[in-house]
């Protein structure tokens, strides 16, 4: 059981609430310091967000549940080493990092806009100050973006390095067919490029706006105070100065009313941008009214700025996304293209990468040279060892048949003397046994013979028109002398007007003889249905073997016609398949092919098919006439 598959959700979703609650963090540490707000007021916040952070903690489970859902059944499968996953289902799964930081990019956007109006906003919040306070939450937003996304990706890519390989390469085909590598590469890297450069610019300006606005805020607000507390104090109470004084602060923008009973020096701001201060006198206190500090001219330059480095950082995360893709293409065409020797000796495109990352995988493509170099030399040392094995196979072979041919002939002569001879029941009985099995034998010495000729390309055929009831009989009766003693009957039927054949009449003989004495073999008792027609509409003909034994499993089935390769076989049946190899090569040398089947009672069929038209047979012998002289 994979559990990297089955936890992936949880971790997605974890993933999420630790980067989402340390930018929240950030914003409650630094917001106070960064734009030099009343620490009271910024801990007043605490509660607003931490609704917040639940609030994103919600929506981030129900996204990852919604966005995962689609895959949830490739994760099943991967989870339980399944071997077939739909290439689909990875796609999805490929880009379930994608949606979920948009997704989540746009829940903070949501709620930080929300948190502007009421009631969401803190009632000690002024809208001047929430501002600021939510763009910065934007900004610590956008730098965890980042490690967000390429968390996430790490976790989704552990998932993908589990899956299995076909899908997963059959996945990315379709990636590339849809997204080329190009605009893929180039808008991720202007993304990378551009993040940091915005984070950066944006907390930038905030900051030129937090000081501006405080510097001014206190320097209005000073003005105030002291014109309240120089101006109408020193007037006493004549009427006509307060009347003065209130005009003389009216025109410089501050609106003056006076109001009985001593209070504390305090300041107030409105969401209408209105600054109210009262001030305590002698005999009462001022409340003084005027615009808040707006944005200067200052802000709007650092703004531009802004605006200006993020698009030139776009252009450059461009740039740079065009020179990688530019090198990944030429590393992976110089890889398809280069051959063993080229790779041996290293790499051709190192001098030209311009990226690391590209040296570094020409430099593993180097360091793999080493082991490409022992894998050439130990296959090359195994081809010229299985070469220098089949020709001494075939020399021992034929020098064998050849030695053991001569005292064989001689044995079967003496005792075709011996049985002119008067001789008793079981003399006459022993003599023919050692006829029999002398025949076997010589059978079998003719077979390794051609066997080895077949071997070097030098088994000849002499196609010429022959009666397909004169070679199918032959084969039948030869089987038939060889299968003496066994309690296995062959029985032979031809289908009338069957056409004449255009092939080597005693080859096709010798091939037909090995298929039904195997079929005898097969079956331990019984009967051996060789049956020669000519389907409707084909001009080949057809010569099915059928034995009623029991058939070999399909796995072992294809082995029957390797010679030497199947010794589990050789001991049940008595043969190591050269008859059948043999058979097959003289079949395909004149154009025919031989298979075998199950029957529909378990048994064994061989299908034998040979072409009737003498234009097929030339071509087939003429074909392989050139492959021999080309090996």
């Amino acid at each position: 059981m994979n559990r990297i598959a089955a936890m992936l959700v949880m971790r997605l979703i974890l993933v999420q609430v630790a980067v989402g609650t340390f930018a929240l963090l950030l914003v409650v540490a630094f917001a106070s310091r960064l734009l030099l707000l009343d620490p009271g007021v910024v801990w007043s916040t605490v509660p607003a967000v931490g609704c917040t952070g639940g609030a994103i903690f919600v929506l981030s489970c129900v996204m990852t549940l919604l966005v995962t859902a689609p895959v949830r059944r490739a994760l099943r499968g991967i989870t339980v080493g399944a071997s077939e996953v739909a290439a689909s289902d990875l796609q999805k799964l490929y880009s379930v990092p994608v949606k979920l930081t948009f997704l989540d990019s746009l829940v903070v956007i949501t709620i930080g806009v929300a948190t502007l109006f009421r009631p969401f906003r803190p009632a000690t919040l002024d809208l001047a100050t929430a501002v600021p306070l939510v763009l910065l939450g934007f900004t610590f937003a956008s730098a965890a973006v980042l490690p967000l996304y390429v968390m996430m990706r790490a976790q989704v890519s552990m998932v993908l390095e589990v899956a299995p390989l076909e899908a997963t390469r059959e996945a990315l085909d379709r990636r590339g067919e849809r997204l080329p590598l190009r605009p893929r590469v180039q808008r991720r890297f202007v993304f990378a490029v551009t993040a940091p450069v915005a984070f950066v610019a944006l907390g930038a300006s905030l900051l030129v706006e937090a000081h501006v606005a405080s510097f001014e805020s206190e320097a209005r607000q000073d003005e105030a105070q002291k014109l309240a507390q120089g101006a109408l104090d020193l007037v006493g109470t004549s009427a006509v100065g307060r009347t003065s004084a209130r005009a003389a602060a009216a025109a410089h923008g501050i609106h003056a009313s006076l109001g009985e009973g001593r209070i504390l020096l305090s300041a107030v701001r409105d969401d209408q941008g209105m600054t109210s201060i009262e001030v305590p006198l002698d005999d009462g206190h001022a409340t003084l009214t005027y615009e808040s500090t707006r944005f200067g001219p200052i802000l709007w330059a650092y703004a531009l700025l802004a605006a200006v480095a993020s698009a030139l950082a776009g252009i450059l995360g461009s740039r740079l996304g065009k020179v990688f893709v530019a090198d990944v293409k030429m590393a992976t065409r110089a890889v398809r293209e280069t051959g063993v020797a080229d790779v041996l000796r290293g790499s051709r495109v190192r001098r030209e990468a311009r990226f690391h990352s590209v040296i570094r995988l020409m430099d593993a493509v180097d360091s793999m040279g080493g082991v490409f170099g022992e894998f050439a030399s130990a296959q090359e040392r195994a081809i010229d060892a299985r070469a220098a094995t089949e020709r001494m196979r075939g020399l021992f072979l034929a020098s064998m048949s050849h030695d053991l041919k001569g005292p064989l002939n001689a044995v079967l002569g003496f005792a075709d003397l011996v049985s002119r001879s008067p001789l008793t029941p079981g003399q006459l009985e022993s003599l023919t046994i050692i006829e029999q099995r002398g025949r076997e034998l010589l059978t079998l010495i003719h077979t390794v013979l051609d066997s080895a000729r077949v071997e070097a390309g030098e088994l000849r055929v002499v196609p010429e028109w022959t009666m397909v009831g004169d070679v199918v009989m032959s084969a039948v009766l030869d089987a038939r002398d060889l299968a003496v003693g066994s309690h296995v009957e062959v029985v032979a039927e031809i289908q009338p007007g069957v056409p004449r054949l255009y092939a080597d009449g005693s080859r096709v003989v010798q091939a037909l003889t090995a298929v039904i004495q195997s079929a005898v073999r097969f079956t331990q008792q019984g009967t051996v249905h060789v049956r020669a027609t000519l389907p409707a509409g084909s001009q080949d003909l057809r010569v099915d073997v059928e034995s009623s034994g029991r058939t070999a499993p399909g796995t072992e089935r294809e082995k029957l016609f390797d010679a030497f390769k199947d010794t589990d076989r050789a001991r049940r049946h008595g043969s190591l398949g050269l008859g059948l190899s043999l058979a097959r090569s003289i079949l395909e040398l004149q154009g025919g092919s031989i298979d075998v089947a199950v029957t529909k009672l378990g048994g064994t069929v061989f299908h034998i098919t040979i072409p009737t038209e003498p234009e097929r047979v030339t071509a087939a012998l003429r074909g392989a006439t050139s492959a021999s002289r080309k090996a």
